[in-house]
């Protein structure tokens, strides 16, 4: 059983009133804005979630870029999977919006794969050493 899926994530870094006498100013929030079969609706989900930002919080002056999620968005034409506010937007809180990749598979299999994984490994090294 092969099956991908694509998570696409909101989260925040934000500072507030400490709770209890051991919880910090620095708080995260996570939440997730949706699982999808295929990248193209990650992306335009994704892309949904950039644009409430932006309509509520001024592009970076300095860098003056809308950053989006794309198949071809990235460095060296990897697909772009993680935005992030530093030089995007101005906002008073850090934020990370990520599409990861889900692999869905088979325990057993998997388990197997792991295992002749090691001992390739094995082999390897000890080619590797004469």
């Amino acid at each position: 059983m092969v099956n991908d899926k694509y998570l696409v994530t909101l989260e925040f870094r934000y500072s507030d009133v400490p709770v209890g006498e051991w919880d910090g100013e620095c708080k995260i929030k996570k939440i997730t804005i949706g699982i999808f079969d295929d990248f193209d609706r990650a992306c335009i989900a994704g892309n949904k979630v950039l644009e409430m930002f932006e309509a509520r919080f001024p592009l970076n002056p300095n860098y003056n870029v809308k950053e989006r999620f794309s198949k071809n968005g990235g460095c060296f034409g990897f697909r772009k999977t993680l935005i992030t506010n530093l030089g995007y937007l101005t906002t008073p809180f850090a934020f990370f919006a990520k599409i990861t990749d889900l692999k869905i598979r088979d325990v057993d299999e998997s388990i197997d794969e792991v295992l002749d994984a090691g001992i390739r490994c094995k082999k390897y090294r000890a080619e590797k050493d004469d």
